[in-house]
This record gives C-alpha cells, structure tokens and sequence, in this order.
C-alpha cells in the first residue's frame, strides 16, 4: 500500500497537472491492452482444446468408418507404436479392454469421473502431471459399450500465439489507445470550459464587476473568518469604510463612463500598497471597505494616511485630469464591537461625522467631546 501511494506521489511531482488525465487514460488503456491479450491467449487455448475434440470425435468415426468393433478399434489405433493414441472400451462403465494391455500404460482418464471433464457432447480434457489429453467418446453399434479415445495435446506455443495476436490485435489496439487519448482532450477540455465557467461564475457572485474588488458578500464572508481567527488568536484588526468626497461632480462634469476609470484607478493605488493579508472592498457606489488584519489604532492610522495620500493625487482621465477628496471612519476589534453588524456600524458612523467636517480620517468613539479627525482640504460632496 506504501509504495503504490509513493508511486501516485511520485507521478504527481513528474506530470504536470494538464498532462495527469491524458497520461493517466493512456497507462490504464495499456494496462486493459494487455488484459485484452491475457483474455483473448485463455480464450484461444480453450477454444483449441474444444477444436482439438472436435477433431479427436472426427478423426474417430473416420478411421472406424462406422465399423466401431473392438477388434477394429484395435487394429486401426494399435499398429503404430509410435501413435499417440490410448482408448478403453467400456460397459457399464467398466473397463473390458485397454488398448495398451500387452504393454501396460497409464490411462489418463479415469472413466468413474468422465463427466467432470466434459466439454461438450463428443468429449472433453484432461491435465494429467502438466500434461493435456483430450477425448471423444463414441458409441459401439450393436453393443451396450461405447469406446473412449484419447490423444495427447500440443498446443501451440506462446511465441506463436503473440505472434498472430500482434498481426490481429495490433490495430485494434493502437486505435483502442489513440480513442482514450481523445477521450482524455475532450474531457480535459469539458473539464477546463466547467471551470473557467465556474470561476466566472464566482468572479460574477463574489466580485465587483468594474474594479475587480471583493463585493459585499466576499466581504461579509472574510469579515466572519477574520473575527473567528481573532477570536482564537486573541488579536485585533480594523474595519474602515472609505468614501470618496467630490466623485458625484466628477460623474455630473466627465461623464459616468469617466467616473468609473476614476474607481479602477483608486482601486489599483489602494492595492499597490496593501498587503496580501488586508481586504480592499467594494461595496457600491463610491464607497470601500478596508479590513486591516493584525493592527492596533496607531499602525492603522498610518495605513489610512498612506491611503489618504494615494487616493488624493490628481487622476489623468480621458477628458481631462481630476482631484478629489475622502472620508474615512474606522471601528476596531474588538475594542469597539465583536460583530460584523456593529463593526460596520460604528465604522459608517466614524465616517459621516468626518465627512461633515470636509473630509479625513476618524476612528470611532463612543464618548461625548473632541474628535479626532485629519482634514484632507477637500470639501466633502
């Protein structure tokens, strides 16, 4: 069991992966080539043995010529020393002559037990010391006997057999092989049309179709891991909705086909400088999510000033070259709240307080007083 499991290792370190299906199809089809050929050389041997007695059967009745007598079988099958043939005449199942009684041999059938090796009705076979003998059995005319004939069999040999099964099956087999190749393209191909169909189908359920950003239900779905990991790990991470101020006079003056290239290009700074471990969201209209993973308030500050810097330089449109400004609000895990509802909830309202002030960056307080808050300059729209 090891080593099979170390083989199949071993095979998916050397195939590559678009190779593994085609290579896997080709190797069984061999494996079944050769069964093929193991069948079909069984298959041949028995069916040489059912020639063999139907021949032994034929070659009886024409050597006695009707005339089944025991001194006919005598003199027809004893002549030749050399003949490779023994019979016994029976009656009711009894030996009363064998036709090598001047010079004992061992008869290979015992006749108690004929009917076990029966293949059909003229006769059948029998292995006696790695040996074949086949029989026939006729009926003597006129007498409650009959007489059982045996012969030695040859058969031919295996390097003669694959021989004719390399001329016969060849073909067969190459086509059988060429087929399960094609069947592997078409169902590697079947297989790679369901799924890049099934990832645009995931790109369609899971993200934004303009920017190409995690929509609301991939959010919400690495919002809940992201608390669970917290949870275990006893961390904390940033929830910050991000609006961007001025977006709907861009949309009003340049068109909403500008608008959009505005939200690729904000979405291609914002990334440049996020990590692999932080989510960037989008999640309608000019409004973002960020999830900063493992941060305190202080390095998520600084995160969101880096943001606030990318996101204010001007933007080269095709119609000319625009500025805007941003609001960002911020809650923290699990300082401000544990659950996904109430996270977003403080963070939008971190984020409408500081656009009323003209835009910057706000974290979240629960307390009456001073607000925190840094003025990007730019007026909120």
């Amino acid at each position: 069991m090891t080593k099979s499991i170390s083989i199949i290792q071993y095979f998916k370190h050397r195939i590559p992966q678009k190779y593994r299906l085609i290579t896997f199809l080709v190797a069984t089809s061999i494996i079944g080539v050769l069964l093929i050929f193991l069948a079909v050389y069984n298959t041949s041997k028995d069916l040489e043995l059912i020639h063999e007695v139907d021949n032994l059967h034929r070659f009886a009745k024409v050597s006695l010529a009707g005339n089944v007598q025991q001194g006919a079988l005598v003199k027809t099958f004893t002549n030749d020393p050399a003949a490779d043939y023994q019979f016994i005449i029976l009656e009711n199942n009894n030996v009363i002559h064998h036709s090598h009684e001047s010079a004992p041999a061992r008869f290979p059938l015992d006749p108690s037990n004929l009917e076990q090796s029966r293949i059909n009705e003229r006769g059948g076979y029998v292995k006696v010391e790695d040996k074949i003998y086949t029989w026939a059995q006729l009926p003597i005319a006129g007498d409650n006997k009959y007489v059982v004939l045996t012969h030695r069999f040859v058969g031919s040999s295996p390097v003669s057999l694959v021989s004719v099964y390399l001329k016969r099956l060849f073909v067969p087999a190459i086509f059988y092989i060429w087929l399960m190749v094609w069947v592997g393209l078409i169902i590697r191909f079947l297989t790679d049309k369901l799924i890049s169909q099934n990832k645009e189908l995931e790109r369609m359920a899971l993200y934004d179709s303009l920017t190409g950003l995690p929509n609301r239900v991939l959010l919400n779905n690495r919002l809940h891991k992201l608390i669970q990991a917290c949870q275990r790990n006893r961390c904390t991470f940033a929830l910050a909705v991000i609006d961007l101020n001025k977006f709907k006079s861009v949309n009003d003056t340049h068109g909403h086909d500008q608008g959009d290239e505005l939200l690729c290009q904000v979405a291609d700074r914002v990334g440049e400088i996020l990590r692999t471990s932080d989510t960037f969201s989008r999640i309608g209209g000019d409004e973002f999510v960020l999830l900063l993973n493992d941060v305190n308030a202080h390095s998520c500050l600084h995160m969101c000033e880096r943001i606030q810097n990318v996101i204010l330089n001007p933007y080269v449109l095709r119609k000319g070259t625009v500025s805007i400004g941003l609001s960002i609000g911020i809650a923290m895990y699990p300082e401000h709240a544990k659950d996904p509802g109430t996270l977003m909830r403080y963070a939008d309202m971190a984020m409408y307080t500081i656009k009323t002030k003209g835009g910057g960056i706000r974290i979240y307080k629960d307390e009456q007083g001073d607000m925190d808050y840094i003025i990007t300059g730019v007026s909120s729209n």
